[in-house]
């Protein structure tokens, strides 16, 4: 390689250069890498997505050539040798490559990024079950890998000579300020049309590998940016998903209908003749699942998988493409009145761009002047309205979230604790290993007892009114919350897959069957098969729809759940916990987050969650 001297004197500016020319080099090679998978037919007409891709892969693969730089030119600098710099820049660019180049691939076969799950498959010996690959074919990747070096030693030889004989391509820096432009109005455009819900411009993000957005719907709303209701909806076969894999076959007119009641943070052991007597007595005469799992530990994890009977992993293509649950579309399609109510927004998690987005005219939330507790009383009263108004031959569909039982723990002034001692009020600064958890666990379940003193009376007028005998009702949580259960500083939820987060209340009321209580695993993913089977008279294969299984069906001893949080994904298997976190590493813990080093991940359990999130994705 022609470099200079490596004791020659270490020139910032024009190691800035070079390591400037080198870096927008590599960033120019893996855009032409990712744009490998961009069908850029469809932005023949779309000016908007075309400007954004343009704007959008210059500046997240600067962003990442920048970080790469950072080590070479700490590097260089600490040693005052040019060679060290140039030695570590390429080795960690050629790596880069590399790992685009094989996310391209991943891409194009299954159309999501690499990700520790992939890594567990390729190393954990999952995979083998799949692909195998020849001799030959290892061959031709140590071949490919040999090139790509190659070709970076030759582009940093060239930048490095090309400065020797013209000094004023030192103005190359200036470039960086063009990045930081292009860099930020790619992020504005994000959070501007995020925020105006135009799936065009949010459809492309699955192209960019691991991109990462800035979304800003609560303070744009605050200057008047607000979503389009009349947003367009993605035709079939369009997009990266094929959701539903089959066009659905089900009844023409179905007989019952569906009421769901979703608790917020509603942890099993809620479930008590003391905390939730109303509650507790529908269960007695319901299908009472008692071993029962969230598909995540947040929110729209949570409720996305009672919802579409997907597993989380779904969530950021659905929404992409704002394509709504099969289960509300075929609901609508079937003539059903939908009413939505959400004491909090439901806007925020955008269920109304992803479960809800074809009935998104639909969702009411709840009075924004009250506080939770009175929202809570008055969805449940307004549900209670419409379904007294319905005409006796309509069907309709019902969802109320309400949200007594999210931190800080709502219930009305002056509401009598269930338990003493209890909070006054919730401080999480003061959450600690030496925090005694129980006045804020009292505090859960006051609140707890409180929003069921509002179900008690709904459940009563349902029964007793005309749709007694042909509604099905579900009452369930998003997900748990801990107190620091588990001894480990875990407090609330989204911070582990436990059964303190994840495991919750699932009581099913059926019409006509006799009520038992089950206790082998079943999932949030598995209300959707169940109720376009049985309610809706779906005809279909639930794999056509959904990763769930059937309530009523036998059930799954050796089933892997597969679980998802904003920093994780996770298998639940057993007696033992798979992680798998955002940087790479899979760990095994126990079902009490005790480590366990000499376990290794299951194969089996991870190629089927491998299905399962690669069933709907296009081909």
């Amino acid at each position: 390689m022609d470099v200079p001297a490596a004791r020659s004197a270490f020139q910032a500016r024009t190691a800035l250069a070079w390591l400037t020319g080198f870096t927008l080099t590599n960033a120019a090679a893996a855009i032409a890498i990712a744009a490998l998978n961009i069908p850029f037919a469809h932005l023949a007409g779309h000016w908007k997505a075309a400007l954004f891709l343009t704007l959008a892969l210059p500046g997240h693969f600067v962003f990442f050539g920048a970080l790469l730089g950072l080590l070479p030119l700490l590097l260089g600098w600490l040693t005052r040798r040019r060679g060290v710099m140039t030695v570590a820049a390429v080795i960690l660019q050629a790596a880069w490559i590399c790992l685009i180049a094989t996310d391209a691939k991943v891409f194009a076969l299954y159309r999501f990024h690499l990700n520790a799950m992939v890594a567990n498959m390729v190393f954990g010996g999952a995979m083998q079950d799949q692909v195998v690959l020849s001799g030959s074919t290892w061959a031709l990747i140590a071949l490919a890998v040999t090139l790509v070096l190659a070709l970076e030693i030759a582009v940093a030889w060239l930048w490095w000579r090309a400065l020797r004989r013209r000094p004023g391509l030192t103005g190359v820096l200036r470039a960086w300020w063009l990045a930081a432009a292009v860099m930020v109005f790619g992020q504005a455009m994000v959070a501007y049309y995020d925020a105006r819900g135009d799936r065009l411009i949010l459809s492309q993000l699955p192209y960019i590998p691991w991109a990462q957005p800035i979304t800003l719907k609560d303070s744009l709303r605050r200057f008047g940016v607000e979503s389009d209701p009349n947003a367009r909806m993605p035709s079939a076969g369009e997009g990266l998903l094929k959701y539903p894999r089959k066009p659905l076959d089900c009844d023409a007119a179905p007989k019952l209908n569906v009421v769901v009641i979703v608790l917020e943070s509603l942890r099993h052991d809620a479930l008590d003749p003391r905390v939730m007597p109303n509650t507790w007595q529908l269960a007695q005469r319901s299908q009472w699942y008692d071993d029962h799992y969230s598909s995540g530990n947040a929110t729209r994890f949570g409720l996305f998988g009672l919802l579409y009977g997907l597993p989380g992993g779904y969530w950021h293509p659905m929404l992409a493409e704002q394509r709504g649950s099969a289960f509300i579309g075929q609901m609508k399609k079937d003539g059903y009145a939908m009413h939505i109510y959400g004491s909090a927004p439901l806007y925020n998690p955008e269920f109304d761009r992803t479960a809800f987005s074809e009935v998104r005219e639909r969702i009411v939330n709840g009075p924004r002047e009250r506080k939770s507790a009175e929202r809570d009383q008055a969805i449940l009263a307004d549900l209670q309205r419409d379904i007294a108004a319905t005409a006796p031959q309509q069907r309709f569909f019902g969802f109320v979230f309400l949200d007594s039982t999210h931190q800080p723990y709502y219930m009305p002034k002056g509401y009598p604790p269930l338990f003493q001692p209890m909070a006054q009020s919730i401080n999480p600064i003061d959450f600690g290993p030496d925090h005694d958890p129980l006045p804020d666990f009292n505090r859960y379940r006051t609140a707890a007892h409180y929003a069921d003193s509002l179900i008690g009376p709904f459940v009563r007028a349902l029964e007793s009114g005309p749709f007694a005998q042909n509604t099905v009702l579900v009452v369930t949580g998003d997900h748990g919350e801990e107190f620091n259960d588990l001894k480990q500083n875990y407090w609330g939820h989204n911070g582990n897959f436990s059964d303190y987060q994840l495991r919750t209340p699932f009581v099913l009321y059926w019409p006509g069957k006799a009520a038992q209580k089950i206790g082998h695993v079943t999932s949030h993913e598995d209300m959707v098969p169940t109720l376009m089977r049985h309610a809706l008279g779906c005809r279909n294969d639930s794999a056509d729809y959904s990763t769930g299984r059937d309530l009523f069906g036998p059930g799954a001893p050796n089933r892997p759940l597969l679980v998802e949080s904003w920093s994780q994904r996770g298998i639940r298997h057993g007696e033992r916990i798979y992680l798998f976190d955002n940087y790479g590493a899979a760990t095994v813990v126990d079902r009490r987050y005790r480590p366990l080093p000499d376990a290794k991940v299951d194969p089996a359990a991870v190629a089927q969650s491998w299905e399962m999130l690669t069933r709907f994705q296009q081909r």
